[in-house]
């Protein structure tokens, strides 16, 4: 029983520390934010000409302006 509380308070202190050093670095950088994870929205997916799933589904649908990326 001891080492599951030894573990636990291991595990509950090492997540403290990394939500600590995340809302450092958010607090420190000049416009600090959680990085875009989001495909629809992130910068360099667009560039790439990477879209989302959903993105892809509504051309196939016919529900938005077709490119021909999924439909053929």
């Amino acid at each position: 029983m001891k080492e599951y509380l030894i573990i636990l308070a291991t595990a509950i202190v090492l997540m403290a520390l990394v939500l600590l050093g995340l809302s450092v670095s958010m607090l420190l950088k000049k416009n600090g934010r959680f990085p875009v994870t989001s495909i629809g929205r992130n910068k360099e997916m667009k560039k790439r000409g990477i879209t989302c799933v959903r993105h892809d589904e509504m051309l196939c649908e016919g529900k938005g302006k077709s490119s021909g990326s999924c439909c053929n």
